[in-house]
């Protein structure tokens, strides 16, 4: 694979708002590329900085008298690029141009509100909707679609998260058949809807369990798995989970997951859904329920 090309820079200073040329409508914006005197222009939906931003620091720099307009850096890589290429944080290529940690996830925040209106949209439709492979590729792209450019396309990588023993490995042949699997033995059972609040519980367990154990994208999987629990508690009238749960169990969460990754035991998420559901409920009474 050609590394050569024109590469993600990961600092303000290089992949910066550097001038505007023209006004009005064919007005171009020209971002610094890796080499000094390059530029090349980025859609709207791809800057780094929201307009503020980048007017502010357009009156830190004034248009070079020679530029050379380079190729956009997102038509230069392809499909297979976007899965190795990150900063020495980890941090992921993306569309939103976040450079540590706590700007991502106030991005991944604002993903999963998007995320939860899909569900809600799904919610709304006059017959219950089934999970298909189709339908959990739509949610990881209303949760990730905003900032990384393969969201609801399928890992080419294996992962290896934290410094745990924990590795999800590239299948010999992608991820494609195993989701095919998932839903010819997990997500055909759906639309499950049960007076019995455990069956809920254990089928969502069983979907966020086995979501996570294939672990389908290059990222977001834990956030899509709770959106798919989400999904099945509400189509039960149940209350939907939150990641902050997940965020203050998370070693207790992590063992489920691992129960549910190595020996299909469900029931120890299953439990953790129940005791966050509980926790839900009593909140949402405490507060007098709707308003």
């Amino acid at each position: 694979m050609n590394r050569s090309r024109l590469r993600w820079r990961w600092e303000e200073q290089d992949f910066g708002f550097r001038f505007r040329a023209g006004s009005g409508r064919s007005a171009t914006e020209h971002y610094q590329a890796e080499a000094p005197g390059d530029f090349y222009v980025v859609p709207a939906s791809q800057r780094k900085f929201p307009p503020a931003r980048a007017d502010a620091l357009a009156t830190l720099a004034k248009a070079p008298t020679a530029p050379r307009v380079v190729p956009n850096p997102w038509r230069d890589y392809d499909r297979d690029d976007w899965d190795w290429i990150e900063g020495p944080d980890g941090i992921l290529l993306n569309y939103a141009g976040c450079l540590d940690q706590e700007e991502l996830h106030r991005r991944e925040d604002e993903g999963v509100a998007r995320a939860n209106e899909f569900v809600i949209d799904l919610l709304a439709r006059p017959q219950p909707a089934a999970l298909t492979v189709p339908l959990v590729q739509q949610a990881h792209r209303a949760l990730l679609g905003e900032i990384y450019p393969f969201a609801g396309a399928w890992r080419t990588v294996a992962l290896h998260k934290g410094d745990g023993p924990t590795k999800w490995p590239l299948p010999p042949g992608g991820i494609q058949p195993q989701m095919e699997l998932l839903e010819r033995d997990v997500l055909s059972r759906s639309p499950l809807i049960a007076d019995d609040n455990g069956a809920v519980f254990a089928y969502a367990a069983e979907v966020m369990g086995e979501c996570i154990a294939i672990h389908p994208f290059r990222e977001g999987n834990g956030r899509t798995a709770f959106i798919l629990g989400n999904f099945i508690l509400m189509q039960n009238d149940l209350l939907p989970l939150d990641v902050y749960d997940r965020r203050r169990d998370e070693d207790r969460y992590f063992a489920a997951c691992e129960a549910a990754r190595i020996h299909r035991d469900y029931a120890p998420l299953a439990a953790l859904i129940e005791e966050w559901e509980n926790a839900a409920l009593a909140h949402w009474e405490g507060n007098d329920g709707p308003e």
